[in-house]
Protein backbone atom coordinates (compact mmCIF):
# COMPACT_ATOMS: atom_id res chain seq x y z
CA UNK A 1 0.00 0.00 0.00
CA UNK A 2 1.11 3.58 -0.93
CA UNK A 3 -0.04 6.91 1.24
CA UNK A 4 0.56 9.85 -1.01
CA UNK A 5 -0.39 13.39 0.65
CA UNK A 6 -0.86 16.24 -1.58
CA UNK A 7 -2.50 20.06 -1.81
CA UNK A 8 -4.45 21.93 -4.05
CA UNK A 9 -4.17 25.59 -5.20
CA UNK A 10 -7.43 25.88 -2.95
CA UNK A 11 -5.64 24.59 0.11
CA UNK A 12 -7.12 21.58 0.50
CA UNK A 13 -5.26 19.00 1.96
CA UNK A 14 -5.90 15.38 0.02
CA UNK A 15 -4.16 11.51 1.10
CA UNK A 16 -4.20 9.29 -1.88
CA UNK A 17 -4.29 5.31 -0.94
CA UNK A 18 -2.82 3.34 -4.13
CA UNK A 19 -4.49 -0.30 -3.70
CA UNK A 20 -5.01 -2.87 -6.40
CA UNK A 21 -8.48 -3.85 -6.86
CA UNK A 22 -10.59 -6.17 -9.08
CA UNK A 23 -13.41 -4.26 -10.06
CA UNK A 24 -16.27 -7.34 -11.37
CA UNK A 25 -18.18 -6.70 -14.58
CA UNK A 26 -21.73 -5.62 -14.60
CA UNK A 27 -24.64 -8.37 -15.80
CA UNK A 28 -24.96 -8.06 -19.53
CA UNK A 29 -27.73 -5.82 -20.79
CA UNK A 30 -29.25 -7.13 -24.15
CA UNK A 31 -32.75 -6.67 -25.42
CA UNK A 32 -35.55 -9.09 -24.72
CA UNK A 33 -36.55 -9.30 -28.16
CA UNK A 34 -33.97 -11.17 -30.43
CA UNK A 35 -31.07 -11.09 -27.73
CA UNK A 36 -29.56 -7.73 -29.18
CA UNK A 37 -27.05 -5.62 -26.68
CA UNK A 38 -29.18 -2.68 -25.41
CA UNK A 39 -27.34 0.74 -26.85
CA UNK A 40 -28.07 4.51 -26.58
CA UNK A 41 -26.96 7.38 -28.60
CA UNK A 42 -25.41 9.91 -27.33
CA UNK A 43 -25.33 13.82 -28.66
CA UNK A 44 -22.84 16.25 -26.74
CA UNK A 45 -23.97 19.50 -26.62
CA UNK A 46 -24.60 23.01 -25.45
CA UNK A 47 -27.97 23.79 -25.45
CA UNK A 48 -27.99 20.19 -23.70
CA UNK A 49 -25.57 18.54 -22.23
CA UNK A 50 -26.01 15.10 -23.22
CA UNK A 51 -29.37 14.17 -26.04
CA UNK A 52 -30.07 10.29 -25.56
CA UNK A 53 -32.12 8.57 -28.82
CA UNK A 54 -35.20 8.11 -26.88
CA UNK A 55 -35.47 11.86 -26.73
CA UNK A 56 -34.39 12.55 -23.18
CA UNK A 57 -32.27 15.62 -22.49
CA UNK A 58 -29.53 15.88 -19.96
CA UNK A 59 -29.15 19.58 -18.75
CA UNK A 60 -26.26 21.50 -18.95
CA UNK A 61 -25.61 22.45 -15.63
CA UNK A 62 -23.52 26.19 -17.19
CA UNK A 63 -21.65 26.71 -13.83
CA UNK A 64 -19.15 29.18 -14.76
CA UNK A 65 -21.88 31.41 -15.89
CA UNK A 66 -23.96 30.38 -12.62
CA UNK A 67 -20.58 31.81 -10.69
CA UNK A 68 -19.53 34.19 -13.08
CA UNK A 69 -20.56 37.06 -11.08
CA UNK A 70 -19.09 35.89 -8.02
CA UNK A 71 -16.14 35.14 -9.63
CA UNK A 72 -16.14 38.67 -11.31
CA UNK A 73 -16.58 40.09 -7.98
CA UNK A 74 -13.79 38.36 -6.37
CA UNK A 75 -10.79 38.90 -9.25
CA UNK A 76 -11.90 42.65 -9.05
CA UNK A 77 -11.08 42.34 -5.39
CA UNK A 78 -7.96 40.88 -5.44
CA UNK A 79 -6.62 43.12 -8.43
CA UNK A 80 -7.07 45.73 -5.74
CA UNK A 81 -5.13 44.33 -3.44
CA UNK A 82 -1.03 44.83 -2.94
CA UNK A 83 1.43 42.67 -4.79
CA UNK A 84 2.77 39.88 -1.90
CA UNK A 85 0.32 40.95 1.08
CA UNK A 86 -1.21 38.49 2.93
CA UNK A 87 -4.70 40.02 2.06
CA UNK A 88 -3.91 39.47 -1.59
CA UNK A 89 -3.00 35.92 -0.85
CA UNK A 90 -6.84 35.28 1.26
CA UNK A 91 -8.27 36.64 -1.75
CA UNK A 92 -6.27 34.31 -4.30
CA UNK A 93 -7.07 31.23 -1.84
CA UNK A 94 -10.80 32.58 -1.86
CA UNK A 95 -10.77 32.65 -5.69
CA UNK A 96 -9.13 29.23 -5.37
CA UNK A 97 -11.90 27.65 -3.43
CA UNK A 98 -14.82 28.94 -5.29
CA UNK A 99 -13.11 27.15 -8.75
CA UNK A 100 -12.21 24.03 -6.45
CA UNK A 101 -16.12 24.14 -5.74
CA UNK A 102 -17.23 24.75 -9.72
CA UNK A 103 -14.91 21.73 -10.37
CA UNK A 104 -16.13 19.12 -8.05
CA UNK A 105 -19.84 19.97 -8.44
CA UNK A 106 -19.11 19.48 -12.26
CA UNK A 107 -17.33 16.07 -11.94
CA UNK A 108 -19.14 14.94 -9.35
CA UNK A 109 -22.58 15.54 -11.96
CA UNK A 110 -20.30 13.94 -14.49
CA UNK A 111 -19.69 10.81 -12.41
CA UNK A 112 -23.32 10.15 -11.54
CA UNK A 113 -24.37 11.02 -15.53
CA UNK A 114 -22.29 8.03 -16.47
CA UNK A 115 -22.64 5.19 -14.41
CA UNK A 116 -26.25 5.43 -14.52
CA UNK A 117 -25.52 5.20 -18.38
CA UNK A 118 -23.04 2.64 -18.55
CA UNK A 119 -25.30 0.80 -16.29
CA UNK A 120 -28.39 0.97 -17.77
CA UNK A 121 -26.77 -0.08 -21.33
CA UNK A 122 -24.68 -2.57 -22.92
CA UNK A 123 -23.43 -0.39 -25.98
CA UNK A 124 -22.71 3.34 -25.80
CA UNK A 125 -22.29 5.33 -29.00
CA UNK A 126 -20.53 8.72 -29.23
CA UNK A 127 -19.23 11.10 -31.82
CA UNK A 128 -15.54 11.08 -32.17
CA UNK A 129 -15.12 14.93 -31.00
CA UNK A 130 -11.64 16.54 -31.47
CA UNK A 131 -12.19 19.23 -28.36
CA UNK A 132 -8.78 20.30 -28.98
CA UNK A 133 -9.84 22.02 -32.45
CA UNK A 134 -12.90 23.33 -31.16
CA UNK A 135 -11.16 25.74 -28.26
CA UNK A 136 -9.19 26.77 -30.53
CA UNK A 137 -7.91 30.20 -29.64
CA UNK A 138 -10.33 32.80 -31.34
CA UNK A 139 -9.11 35.32 -33.72
CA UNK A 140 -10.13 37.95 -36.51
CA UNK A 141 -14.12 38.75 -37.00
CA UNK A 142 -16.50 36.90 -34.38
CA UNK A 143 -13.59 36.25 -31.75
CA UNK A 144 -15.46 37.54 -29.07
CA UNK A 145 -18.40 35.05 -29.87
CA UNK A 146 -16.01 32.06 -30.53
CA UNK A 147 -14.59 33.29 -27.10
CA UNK A 148 -17.82 32.81 -25.67
CA UNK A 149 -18.20 29.40 -27.39
CA UNK A 150 -15.08 28.07 -26.24
CA UNK A 151 -15.94 28.94 -22.51
CA UNK A 152 -19.55 27.13 -22.85
CA UNK A 153 -17.55 23.89 -24.28
CA UNK A 154 -14.81 23.60 -21.52
CA UNK A 155 -17.58 24.39 -19.22
CA UNK A 156 -19.61 21.18 -20.99
CA UNK A 157 -16.50 19.13 -19.84
CA UNK A 158 -17.00 16.64 -22.59
CA UNK A 159 -13.40 15.76 -21.94
CA UNK A 160 -14.40 14.70 -18.48
CA UNK A 161 -17.64 13.44 -19.98
CA UNK A 162 -15.99 11.04 -22.51
CA UNK A 163 -12.75 9.91 -20.02
CA UNK A 164 -15.35 8.81 -17.27
CA UNK A 165 -17.23 6.75 -20.01
CA UNK A 166 -14.13 5.03 -21.59
CA UNK A 167 -12.78 3.79 -18.03
CA UNK A 168 -16.11 2.97 -16.85
CA UNK A 169 -16.82 1.07 -20.39
CA UNK A 170 -13.61 -1.11 -19.69
CA UNK A 171 -14.26 -1.58 -15.76
CA UNK A 172 -18.14 -2.77 -16.13
CA UNK A 173 -17.73 -4.59 -19.01
CA UNK A 174 -19.09 -2.23 -21.52
CA UNK A 175 -18.35 -1.49 -25.19
CA UNK A 176 -17.92 2.38 -26.22
CA UNK A 177 -18.32 3.29 -29.81
CA UNK A 178 -16.75 6.19 -31.49
CA UNK A 179 -18.35 7.32 -34.53
CA UNK A 180 -16.21 9.23 -37.03
CA UNK A 181 -16.41 12.33 -36.54
CA UNK A 182 -17.19 12.76 -40.57
CA UNK A 183 -20.37 11.07 -40.09
CA UNK A 184 -23.40 13.23 -40.76
CA UNK A 185 -25.35 12.33 -37.99
CA UNK A 186 -27.41 16.21 -37.41
CA UNK A 187 -28.57 16.50 -41.13
CA UNK A 188 -28.99 12.83 -41.85
CA UNK A 189 -33.16 11.90 -41.54
CA UNK A 190 -33.20 9.09 -39.15
CA UNK A 191 -36.60 7.94 -39.93
CA UNK A 192 -35.73 7.45 -43.86
CA UNK A 193 -31.91 8.11 -44.11
CA UNK A 194 -31.55 10.76 -46.56
CA UNK A 195 -28.77 13.08 -45.58
CA UNK A 196 -29.60 16.76 -46.04
CA UNK A 197 -27.80 19.98 -46.48
CA UNK A 198 -25.31 21.30 -44.16
CA UNK A 199 -27.74 23.53 -41.10
CA UNK A 200 -25.76 25.99 -39.14
CA UNK A 201 -25.80 26.04 -35.31
CA UNK A 202 -28.50 28.06 -34.63
CA UNK A 203 -31.21 25.52 -36.63
CA UNK A 204 -32.22 23.71 -33.53
CA UNK A 205 -35.16 21.69 -35.71
CA UNK A 206 -35.53 20.57 -39.29
CA UNK A 207 -38.07 18.13 -41.92
CA UNK A 208 -36.52 15.96 -43.94
CA UNK A 209 -37.04 16.94 -47.59
CA UNK A 210 -37.61 13.27 -48.36
CA UNK A 211 -39.95 11.32 -46.14
CA UNK A 212 -41.30 14.85 -44.36
CA UNK A 213 -40.44 13.95 -40.87
CA UNK A 214 -39.78 16.37 -38.99
CA UNK A 215 -36.73 16.11 -36.33
CA UNK A 216 -35.81 17.77 -33.04
CA UNK A 217 -31.44 18.33 -33.93
CA UNK A 218 -29.94 16.71 -31.37
CA UNK A 219 -32.40 13.60 -31.21
CA UNK A 220 -32.03 13.09 -34.53
CA UNK A 221 -28.37 12.93 -33.94
CA UNK A 222 -28.01 10.41 -31.16
CA UNK A 223 -30.67 8.01 -32.65
CA UNK A 224 -28.33 8.22 -35.95
CA UNK A 225 -25.44 7.68 -33.92
CA UNK A 226 -27.11 4.84 -32.71
CA UNK A 227 -27.86 2.88 -35.31
CA UNK A 228 -23.98 3.80 -37.01
CA UNK A 229 -22.76 2.61 -33.50
CA UNK A 230 -24.45 -0.71 -33.65
CA UNK A 231 -23.53 -1.41 -37.53
CA UNK A 232 -19.49 -0.66 -36.13
CA UNK A 233 -20.38 -3.01 -33.19
CA UNK A 234 -21.62 -6.05 -35.31
CA UNK A 235 -18.97 -5.50 -38.08
CA UNK A 236 -16.50 -6.10 -35.19
CA UNK A 237 -18.87 -8.40 -33.31
CA UNK A 238 -19.01 -10.92 -36.53
CA UNK A 239 -15.03 -11.03 -36.94
CA UNK A 240 -14.28 -11.71 -33.55
CA UNK A 241 -13.21 -15.32 -33.06
CA UNK A 242 -15.22 -17.74 -30.81
CA UNK A 243 -15.74 -17.17 -27.36
CA UNK A 244 -13.81 -14.01 -27.71
CA UNK A 245 -15.13 -10.76 -25.45
CA UNK A 246 -16.16 -7.46 -27.26
CA UNK A 247 -13.63 -4.53 -26.79
CA UNK A 248 -14.26 -2.06 -24.37
CA UNK A 249 -14.25 0.51 -27.39
CA UNK A 250 -14.62 0.73 -31.32
CA UNK A 251 -13.48 3.57 -32.25
CA UNK A 252 -14.19 4.05 -36.40
CA UNK A 253 -11.46 5.82 -37.12
CA UNK A 254 -9.18 2.85 -36.57
CA UNK A 255 -11.25 0.56 -38.96
CA UNK A 256 -9.62 1.78 -41.55
CA UNK A 257 -11.78 -0.74 -44.12
CA UNK A 258 -15.30 0.38 -42.63
CA UNK A 259 -16.96 3.34 -44.84
CA UNK A 260 -18.27 6.01 -43.02
CA UNK A 261 -22.10 5.38 -43.59
CA UNK A 262 -23.90 8.14 -45.67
Amino acid sequence: MKLTVSRDRAGRFFVSVLVEERIAPLPPVFLRDGGAPKAVGLDLGLTALVTLDDGEKVDHPRLLRKYGAKIAKLQRSLHRKKRGSKNREKARQEIARLYALISDVRRDALDQLTTRLVGENQVLVVEDLSIDSLVRSPRGRGRRRKAGLNRAILDAAWGTLLRQLRYKCSWYGRTLVIVDRFFPSTRRCSACGVTGPKLDLAVRGWSCGGCGAVHDRDVNAARNLREEGLRLYELVASALPPGRAMPSMIRASEMPDVVVAA
